[in-house]
């Protein structure tokens, strides 16, 4: 049978209604899946290309005369926008079908959640840390609210694996299910990535292969692009220099028209270049179409931002990631980089806004400065670093050779937040009993009982729990105080932000280890404007700014993320062959070429100083940690490391190590502590246990024994 005629015919009326001629290829697979051999399932496919659809015409249809004794399918999304965004869509789907649907974060309406406690039913969409604040606040409504429940969709999984949130998020399902006693279908949604068969065991770790894995494969969008690199020559003394650069001015007339999103990796490179845009606009009697958007920005800027997205045809906005995951904005023009992404999974992602209309094609452009070289340039400076990262990237890209997403990273600080919010949620147990239900439920065993005695010996000394005469464990005052304050809810760090307020109304939100560079009288930019602080309100974290123009306003920094070694080894395969791809402009090639050159004369030479360790993020930090436990004073080179010894010398000096009894605790322990506290819950760990955390997410000397032996 067609898989139109599998739906209920409520939802085939709105699809008569919405005028659909037909299902793309993965509506039709999950349709026929879901419908008549039901599993859990994963339907991995590019931004707009109907994954929604796809996960929730067969399961609303399957639940829509049967709606109305609990939930029944349980949404979880990375952000609040996206709840919002795929609310209208769901709700359009059920237009014919009585039951309700849901948002609950905290931007949303208080007495819609106060009536799904009551009568719970239909369709309930959330975010994990919502979902953490209903085991502590709504414990006594966990079984009436999904006591029958029967899907779980999870949207943009990739957004999850690897860090903090999916740690939590998978131990909140299984909490969930074995709490309620319930077995749902679980179905993720996912961008393209490489690795799927990793993400069912993430989802069925009991039972993978009857994970079903739905791919689009549709390549039938050309992809263009250009990278253009500039240098940033130092002003001459005595010399006045043009205000906007010439990397600004060519930015202005490609994104002055036309629908355009740039990333960068830092906000206020975003806030920097936004307020350039706008002047150069305003120079020229240009309209200001150039807009930003960003998680420091207020609820109310960044809404009429995704609107305007919605509706113009002739918008640029400067965005973070924010903007990468599938908030629906319509079809982009170009997508813009100042500076190279992370990961090629993250250049693929925002790349997937562009070319949505037929016979449109996708569109990159990278726009990377890089320093002059001269008697102050660093080493990355001098290897072009950002430029060949950037080249790296795009043929990764080309060739479809995405890095592989780390499934297997259960990390000892979220199990910490998840021992305190059982005991917030119980009340109290003795240690078996949270053994039981926290390390073997919601961990899948991952962690052992010598470790889960020895963290909760360090909690009990730093009195964070107590330990009762009946065996009892519960929170102790200072544990309480930290499981009801709200911002226990996210598993990842929330930094400590200052609210910035003119003329009453919250423009956003500043880090406040940026405090440091600010004072009353100090021009910042935030929200593509430029503002001059008024006043500090220390009591209530508060900066009082008033709008301000010209003045040199101050930058903050930004932060950076593990590189994968797959773009490593392309960058090395880049520098050994001086590798210069059609898409780089010719006024770059030049700079390009300065790179090689000083690779040749500084890396290639017999007599080199520096030993290349382009082996990914994790196995650098541990080529350079080794050589300080060796005693060698070392250098970040970008692409390795520069001593005063000669390359050979370093090499035997590694070479010299003896794997099989490296004590990795005396020398993880070379590392400040300070430096060690990664996560939210790092601080409260045993020292040992920190040293293993810190190893999983920073090191890895397996991987670096492997590269010595390869020397």
């Amino acid at each position: 049978m067609e898989p139109f005629y599998l739906l209920n015919k409520k939802i085939q009326k709105v699809i008569h209604e919405m005028k659909w001629e037909n299902f793309r290829p993965i509506q039709d697979e999950a349709i026929l899946h879901m419908v008549n051999n039901p599993s859990d399932m994963i339907i991995s496919a590019p931004t707009a290309s109907g994954k929604t659809e796809a996960a929730f015409l067969p399961i609303i249809s399957q639940i829509a005369d049967k709606g109305k004794d609990s939930v029944k399918i349980l949404y979880i999304s990375p952000l609040k926008a996206l709840i919002n965004d795929q609310f209208s869509r769901i709700e359009a789907l059920c237009k014919h079908i009585d039951f309700p649907i849901t948002k609950w974060h905290g931007d949303a309406n208080q007495s819609k959640k106060v009536s799904l406690i009551k009568n719970p039913a239909g369709i309930l969409l959330i975010t994990p840390e919502s979902i953490e604040s209903l085991f502590i606040n709504k414990t006594e409504f966990l079984g009436s609210l999904f006591n029958s429940l029967e899907y779980i969709v999870i949207d943009e999984i990739h957004s999850f694996i690897g860090n903090e949130r999916g740690s939590q998020l998978k131990s909140l399902i299984n909490r969930l299910e074995h709490t309620v006693e319930i077995q749902p279908y679980k179905i993720a949604l996912s961008a393209t990535i490489s690795n799927l068969s990793d993400i069912a065991e993430w989802l069925n770790p009991s039972n993978p292969s009857t994970v079903k894995i739905i791919e689009d494969n549709d390549k039938s969008k050309d992809i263009v692009g250009l990278i253009k690199c500039y240098k940033n020559i130092p002003p001459i003394v005595g010399v006045d220099k043009d205000e906007f650069s010439e990397l600004k001015q060519d930015l202005f007339n490609v994104i002055k028209q036309g629908k355009n999103l740039i990333f960068a990796n830092a906000k206020m490179t975003l806030e920097e270049y936004c307020d350039s845009m706008q002047n150069i606009a305003y120079e020229n009697s240009y309209p200001n179409n150039f807009y930003i958007h960003h998680g420091s920005l207020a609820k109310n800027i960044r809404e009429q931002c995704e609107n305007l997205l919605k509706k113009e045809s002739n918008i640029s906005v400067f965005c973070t990631n924010t903007l990468e995951l599938g908030i629906d904005i319509g079809n982009i023009d170009r997508v813009i980089f100042l500076a190279p992404p992370f990961s090629v999974a993250s250049m693929v992602q925002r790349l997937g806004r562009c070319g949505r209309k037929e016979n449109a094609r996708k569109e990159f452009r990278f726009y990377i400065e890089e320093n002059d070289i001269d008697d102050n340039a660093t080493w990355q400076d001098m290897f072009r670093v950002q430029l060949v990262q950037s080249i790296a990237i795009v043929e990764l890209m080309l060739k479809e050779s995405i890095e592989p997403l780390e499934t297997n990273t259960f990390d000892y600080s979220t199990f910490i937040h998840q021992i305190l919010s059982y005991l917030g949620q119980t009340g109290g147990a003795d240690a078996s009993k949270i053994y039981y239900n926290i390390a073997d439920i919601s961990f899948n065993n991952y962690f052992s009982k010598e470790d889960f005695i020895a963290i909760l010996q360090k909690l009990n000394s730093d009195e964070i729990i107590y330990q009762m005469p009946n065996g009892i464990i519960t929170l102790s005052k200072l544990g309480e105080k930290i499981v009801e304050n709200y911002e226990f809810y996210a598993a990842f760090i929330t930094p400590k932000d200052w609210k910035v307020v003119c003329n009453g109304k919250e423009i956003g939100q500043i880090s406040g280890g940026n405090l440091l560079f600010l004072k009353e009288g100090s021009h910042f930019l935030l929200a593509g404007k430029r503002w001059e602080i008024v006043e500090f309100k220390n009591k209530i974290q508060t900066i009082i700014v008033k709008k301000a123009y010209g003045k040199k306003p101050i930058k903050f920094q930004g932060g950076s993320q593990n590189i994968h070694r797959t773009i490593h080894q392309k960058m090395l395969e880049i520098y050994e062959n001086c590798y210069i791809p059609k898409y780089l402009s010719q006024a770059s090639i030049p700079i390009l070429e300065e790179g090689f050159e000083n690779y040749k004369t500084y890396v290639k030479t017999n007599d080199s100083n520096i030993l290349t360790v382009l082996e990914g993020t994790r196995i650098q930090n541990t080529i350079g940690l080794l050589f300080k436990y060796c005693g060698i004073d070392i250098e970040d080179g970008g692409i390795g490391y520069y001593s005063t010894c000669r390359k050979h010398e370093l090499i035997k000096i590694l070479k010299s190590i003896n794997f099989s009894n490296l004590d990795k605790n005396s020398i993880i322990d070379l590392v400040d502590k300070s430096l060690k506290y990664k996560k939210k819950f790092d601080y409260l760990l045993p020292d040992n246990i920190l040293n293993k955390a810190y190893e999983k997410q920073c090191l890895d000397f397996n991987g670096a024994k492997e590269f010595i032996n390869k020397l």
